[in-house]
């Protein structure tokens, strides 16, 4: 029987599909640990490293229950293919600052590199097993008044797969970044990550940097000091959904984007959903840099949840970096803005302890170019052209001042002809709804 070149085409993609599934993982590596018997002194990266070499791919790489590993040298590992990572161990970077920098400033960005198709990153689902610990707080407390944080800090982990997962990753004060995903079809669920400091503030401590496309972040918890998840160029088809963030959380943002000019931002379908919002500076969160270049389009942050959050909506156009620019003024061009939606958010302004300890200027960054603030705001609308913001819809935002004031909104440039069912009158003033 004769087949079409397109069915053997299917037949053979397919059968490398199985042939690579989940199941075909034989070989087994157990990475071994010197730390018990070093006292905690000697540094098992090599064996990390000659593990996920030996076993790069169709395998299974154990870091083991109740084992500890010291992890004083950066890890990177580009040829995996359908490997599993079970992390049932706990690891330990080096709290040395200064020997830690030096690793940083001669190239390392991450301190784990993971990359290849099939890629599942699986922890312990016992709460105190499984952690990475970073040992942040030193670096936090190091940094020097009104300084946003240390040269040459470590990040985390960056995670490029296909057709990955990510399952009870927990991360124990990150110094940095915590998790870059990139690569497509990567569900994470169930992550933990703790970066609340009893000092110093924990700068740039982002729990989820997303650049890939269909990644699924769900049931997890995230505690720090900037973005909870930051959604950025060429992200499409983004969800982030039934999670809870908080501490000085930055929120969940899109952006920053259109730094440089002649860069052309493309993101779609983003979906932020069912999450809940503690004590942060954000929840929702769009920054753009002035005379930026793009399209975000079709972005979405529904059935949300904030509890003493500073700022529950925030848009704006005309971001900046308090540590390496200046707001500027003025726009000839933006990251254009299309069918935003901020449905059902229910909660309570943070009046009285309004802002964060980010706050490294003065003015501070996050009030910089807010005209009158009360601390009441609920929705802050900030286009940078009349037609940088198209389709935009506000509903059902039940979010009130701790002080009992009415909530109020700013609002610019965001046009009635472009923006027919905004569902505010887009001005200064009482929060008012339309149609009520």
């Amino acid at each position: 029987m004769l087949f079409p070149k397109s069915s053997l085409a299917f037949l053979l993609s397919l059968s490398l599909l199985v042939s690579c599934a989940p199941n075909s993982r034989h070989h087994r590596c157990v990475v071994p640990s010197k730390y018990k018997s070093s006292n905690g002194e000697a540094d098992d990266s090599p064996a990390i490293s000659e593990a996920l070499a030996k076993c790069s791919t169709n395998s299974v790489i154990v870091f083991e229950d109740g084992v500890d590993y010291n992890v004083f040298q950066p890890i990177s590992a580009r040829n995996l293919s359908n490997v599993k990572i079970q992390m049932d161990g706990t690891l330990h970077l080096p709290q040395d600052i200064p020997s830690t920098q030096e690793i940083v400033k001669a190239g390392t960005s991450y301190w784990f590199t993971l990359e290849g198709p099939m890629i599942d990153y699986i922890g312990s689902s016992d709460s105190n097993k499984g952690w990475i610990n970073s040992y942040g707080q030193k670096w936090w407390d190091a940094n020097p008044p009104n300084e946003t944080g240390l040269d040459n800090r470590p990040k985390l982990i960056s995670l490029n797969t296909e057709h990955g997962i990510m399952k009870y990753f927990k991360a124990r004060k990150p110094i940095s970044h915590t998790v870059k995903l990139n690569g497509d079809d990567i569900v994470v669920s169930h992550a933990f990550i703790d970066a609340y400091s009893t000092g110093g503030f924990p700068f740039n401590t982002d729990g989820f940097g997303v650049d890939g496309t269909n990644i699924r972040v769900t049931d997890s918890v995230i505690y720090n000091g900037d973005d909870a998840i930051a959604v950025h160029n060429g992200a499409k088809n983004i969800v982030f959904e039934r999670n809870t963030i908080g501490y000085q959380t930055h929120g969940m943002s899109i952006g920053s984007l259109g730094k440089d000019p002649e860069k052309f931002e493309n993101l779609s379908n983003i979906r932020f959903e069912d999450n809940t919002v503690i004590s942060g500076l954000y929840a929702a969160r769009f920054k753009s840099w002035r005379n930026g270049n793009g399209l975000v389009k079709n972005v979405s942050w529904k059935n949300i949840r904030v509890f003493n959050v500073s700022f529950p909506i925030f848009v704006t156009q005309t971001y900046y970096d308090q540590d390496t620019s200046t707001p500027g003024s003025g726009a000839d061009s933006a990251v254009m803005m299309e069918d935003f939606t901020f449905e059902d958010f229910a909660g309570t302004v943070n009046t009285y302890q309004h802002g964060d300890g980010s706050c490294a200027s003065d003015p501070c960054w996050y009030d910089e170019g807010l005209p009158n603030l009360n601390y009441t705001e609920t929705v802050i609308i900030e286009c940078a052209m009349k037609d940088s913001c198209k389709g935009f819809s506000v509903k059902n935002i039940n979010v009130v001042p701790q002080s009992l004031e009415k909530p109020t909104v700013i609002c610019m440039n965001a046009t009635a002809d472009l923006n027919p069912d905004l569902g505010i009158e887009c001005k200064n003033g009482t929060y008012s709804p339309l149609g009520n």
